[in-house]
C-alpha cells in the first residue's frame, strides 16, 4: 500500500487556499455569503519590540477581515467570504520588554490590517492590471473606495527610484488632465484662464513613464532634473521632443551633455498644416467664401495630406486635376512640394543626403515664396541640429505619445481626476505594469501584478 508524500492537510484549508491558514470552521450566512474561521498554523512569534521569541498565549481574540470572493450563485453577496481570524495574544518572553503582550502577525494578516494580503493584491491587480475604476473595484470586492485608493497608493511606494533607472533616451511631452478653467484674481477683480497642463517624462526604451510634474513651463521640467543624480543625467544621451522652445530651454539647461532630437511625426504635422493654411487663403482669394464640397480642393483636402510615395495612380490623377482646376495661382501645388520635400529631408538614411534634401527644399521654398513656406522653412532651420540628431539616431517621441494615449485612458475610466496625487500614482502603476508586462511577455514570463 502506497502512501502519500505530500503534506496532509483539511480538505476545507486545501480549498480555501489561505497560506499559513488552517480553516477551523466554514458555514453559510442567513444574509448570503459564507463565514469561514482560520487560524495561523504556527505560533511562534517575535516580539515587536525587543524581538524574543515567545510561545506563551496571553488569550485568544476574533478579528473579521475582507477577504477575496469565492464561488456563489453570482449574485453581490452570493460569493462574499467573511474571514473570521482567530489570533493569539502572545505574552512577551523578555522581563525588560515595555510591551508585555502583542499579537500575532503573519504575511497574509499584517498587524492592524483589515484586509488579507491577497484581496488586496487582487484589488491592485484589478486596478492596475486591468485598468478598471477604484469605485468599480470597490463595488466589486465589497470594500471601500478609500480601501482601494490605499492600496494604490502604497503599491506607488513600492516602485523603484528613478535614479536607479538606466535613462539612455529621455522622452518629454505635455498632457492636459482637466478642462480648462477660470478663477477670478483677488488682486485685480479679474478672471483668468488656466490649462492645467501636465509634463510626463519617459523612458523610450522600455515605454515607461518615470516622472509627472504639474505645468509644462521650463522651470517644472529643470526642476524634476535637477532632483535626479548627476549619475542619473549624466547616462542620458538623447532626449525626443516636441518643437517646443520651451521644453529645449530647459534640457539644454539642465542635461547639457545630451543631445536634442525632435520628433519627425511633428515636423510633418506642420507641413501638414501649411498645405491647409495655403489650400484655405486660395479658396478665400480666389472664390471669396470658404471651400465647399463641390470645390476639388476641399473634396480631396485629405489627399493632399497624403505621403506622395504611397499614393496609387488613381490618387495621382485626382491629385493632378486638383491642381489643374483649383490652383489658379500655383501656390497649393508649390506648397504640396514644399511639404514633400520636408519628408525626403526627414527619410534621409544619413546625413549628407539629408543636407542635400534641404538644399533642394530651400530651393523649392524660394520658389513657392509664400508666408506659409517661409515660416515652415524657418522653423526647420531654428531646429535643424534637433533634426540632425533624429536622422542619426532615429529616436522619436512615439512611445511617449503612446503612454499619453494610455494616460487618456486612464482619466476616461475614472472620469476625470480632482486630485493630481491620485491620477499621477495611477498613471506611475499603470506604466510600470504594462512596460514590465512587455517585458516579462517578450522573455516569454507568466505575467503577474505585484
Amino acid at each position: 500500500m502506497s502512501e502519500p508524500t505530500c503534506s496532509q492537510r483539511a480538505a476545507a484549508s486545501v480549498i480555501f487556499d489561505l497560506p499559513g491558514y488552517d480553516v477551523l470552521e466554514a458555514l453559510d450566512v442567513p444574509c448570503g455569503g459564507r463565514r469561514v474561521v482560520v487560524q495561523a498554523i504556527g505560533r511562534d512569534e517575535g516580539c515587536p519590540d525587543c524581538g524574543v521569541i515567545s510561545t506563551r498565549v496571553h488569550e485568544w481574540t476574533r478579528q473579521r477581515v475582507k477577504d477575496i470572493g469565492a464561488g456563489g450563485d453570482g449574485t453581490p453577496t452570493g460569493g462574499r467570504v467573511e474571514v473570521v481570524v482567530r489570533k493569539p495574544r502572545m505574552v512577551c518572553a523578555e522581563p525588560a520588554c515595555a510591551r508585555k503582550t502583542f499579537t500575532q502577525a503573519t504575511d497574509q494578516l499584517p498587524s492592524r490590517a483589515r484586509c488579507l494580503t491577497r484581496l488586496r493584491t487582487a484589488i491592485l491587480h484589478a486596478v492596475i492590471g486591468s485598468g478598471r475604476a477604484a469605485d468599480e473595484v470597490a463595488v466589486a470586492f465589497g470594500v471601500a473606495w478609500w480601501t482601494v485608493q490605499a492600496v494604490v497608493l502604497a503599491a506607488v511606494m513600492t516602485l523603484p527610484e528613478v535614479d536607479d533607472l538606466p535613462v539612455r533616451f529621455l522622452g518629454i511631452d505635455e498632457h492636459r488632465f482637466r478642462t480648462v478653467r477660470w478663477f477670478r484674481d483677488p488682486d485685480t477683480n479679474t478672471w483668468k484662464r488656466v490649462e492645467p497642463w501636465m509634463t510626463t517624462f519617459v523612458n523610450l526604451h522600455t515605454g515607461q513613464v518615470i516622472g509627472v510634474v504639474d505645468g509644462r513651463h521650463s522651470s517644472a521640467v529643470t526642476t524634476w532634473l535637477d532632483a535626479r543624480s548627476q549619475a542619473w543625467r549624466d547616462r542620458v544621451e538623447v532626449v525626443a521632443m516636441d518643437p517646443s522652445a520651451t521644453y529645449r530651454s530647459a534640457i539644454t539647461t539642465a542635461l547639457p551633455s545630451a543631445s536634442i532630437s525632435v520628433d519627425h511625426w511633428h515636423l510633418i504635422r506642420l507641413a501638414n498644416l501649411m498645405v491647409t493654411s495655403v489650400r484655405q487663403r486660395v479658396a478665400r482669394e480666389w472664390l471669396g467664401r470658404r471651400g465647399r464640397a463641390t470645390d476639388g480642393a476641399w473634396a480631396h483636402r485629405m489627399l493632399l495630406l497624403r505621403a506622395g510615395n504611397s499614393l496609387t495612380p488613381r490618387a495621382w490623377n485626382r491629385l493632378e486635376g486638383v491642381f489643374t482646376h483649383d490652383d489658379p495661382t500655383g501656390e497649393l501645388g508649390a506648397a504640396w512640394g514644399v511639404k514633400e520635400g520636408l519628408r525626403l529631408v526627414l527619410a534621409s538614411p544619413s546625413l549628407d543626403q539629408a543636407r542635400d534634401a534641404k538644399q533642394r527644399l530651400e530651393g523649392w521654398v524660394k520658389d513657392a515664396d509664400t508666408d506659409e513656406t517661409t515660416r515652415l522653412w524657418d522653423t526647420l532651420n531654428a531646429w535643424w541640429p534637433a533634426i540632425e540628431v533624429f536622422i542619426t539616431t532615429r529616436v522619436t517621441n512615439a512611445r511617449t505619445e503612446a503612454a499619453n494615449t494610455a494616460i487618456k485612458h486612464i482619466k476616461r475610466t475614472g472620469r476625470g481626476y480632482r486630485n493630481n496625487e491620485h491620477y499621477q500614482a495611477r498613471i506611475l502603476l499603470r506604466s510600470a505594469h504594462r512596460a514590465r508586462q512587455h517585458r516579462l511577455t517578450s522573455q516569454g514570463t507568466t505575467v503577474k501584478c505585484e
